[in-house]
């Protein structure tokens, strides 16, 4: 197989996944019960709300950017770092790795780091993000009972130890032998050398923003009214976020709302549960889209410039 046609494989699956899942879903519930389940009500509480969530979850991935960056230079302010990451929304929308790689061109740039040093800083932040919303949602499912305790306490065991594990390599001073060549490589520069106080404070930032998602989307059952146990509800919505982050569909789209379905399935009808979900993935869609286009030109410019450098 070329490399172009499995390139534009990778890049179909999950639009496929996505439009599988979405299609079975459809035929599986009333449409004009999920249509009806969307009232004036809904508007009126969750637009407010996503820009609340919009606003508070920017100030924490600024601060997230700075947390890494002790050595920025003195324009590299918290409103340059809001800036950049909201230009980076635009492209993540269309799929991840864009909305990665767009951030770290533009770290590179405003900061005059190496790219492979602003990778890094854009992977540790992915990777704390994934330890909290893996440690949550497995500790949730737990209590809520999806899964035996054994198993999930496993899962965090996994993940946490990976992570704290791999940070231990990096920092050793012990020779890692083969390894050696991999710890030396730019990517992993910041998490050599940061403080480690510094990572701490970026794992209770993931944490915050966590909160600020759950907050989120708990808006979503005060709009459509439906009353949830809040430990249910919490479990729920991070089991969701942590289906959503697989990276077998565009933006979580179908798998997220299939799993929103599933858990709160004794909570209210399957159209009002699907509606809910739908109008949640829609609503931080389009609230990242919409901050992205405030900044699409400056991100265009920002690439234009990198091709250019690139050709000179």
């Amino acid at each position: 197989m070329s490399a172009r046609w499995r390139s534009a494989m990778q890049r179909g699956l999950p639009l496929a996944v996505s439009l599988g899942v979405l299609a079975w879903l459809f035929r599986s519930v009333d449409l004009a019960a999920v249509v009806g389940a969307i009232t004036p009500r809904v508007a009126f509480v969750m637009v407010p709300a996503m820009a609340l969530f919009g606003a508070s979850t920017l100030w924490i991935e600024a601060n997230s950017i700075l947390r890494l960056l002790p050595d920025a230079p003195h324009h590299f302010t918290r409103w340059e770092a809001a800036r950049i990451k909201c230009a980076s929304y635009l492209p993540g929308v269309v799929h991840y790795t864009l909305g990665v790689g767009g951030l770290a061109v533009l770290l590179r740039r405003r900061t005059g780091i190496s790219l492979a040093e602003a990778a890094g800083v854009v992977l540790t932040i992915s990777s704390a993000d994934l330890l909290v919303v893996v440690t949550a949602a497995t500790v949730s499912a737990a209590i809520i009972g999806m899964a035996s305790v054994a198993a999930q306490s496993g899962l965090v065991i996994l993940v946490v130890g990976g992570f704290f594990g791999g940070i231990a390599l990096l920092r050793t001073s012990a020779s890692l032998g083969p390894l050696e060549s991999v710890r030396n490589l730019a990517l992993f520069t910041g998490l050599r050398s940061l403080p480690i106080e510094r990572l701490f404070h970026l794992l209770l930032l993931r944490a915050v923003f966590s909160v600020c998602f759950i907050a989120g989307c708990a808006s979503a059952f005060a709009a459509f009214q439906v009353e949830a146990p809040p430990a249910l509800m919490i479990g729920g919505i991070m089991v969701v976020a942590l289906v959503s982050t697989l990276p077998i569909a565009v933006a979580g789209l179908g798998t997220s709302q299939a799993a929103f379905v599933y858990v709160f399935a004794d909570l209210a009808p399957p159209e009002r549960l699907l509606a809910m979900s739908l109008v949640l993935s829609f609503g931080i869609l389009s609230l990242r889209a919409a901050m992205g286009l405030a900044f699409a030109r400056e991100l265009t410019r920002e690439a234009m410039d990198e091709a250019r450098t690139l050709s000179a």
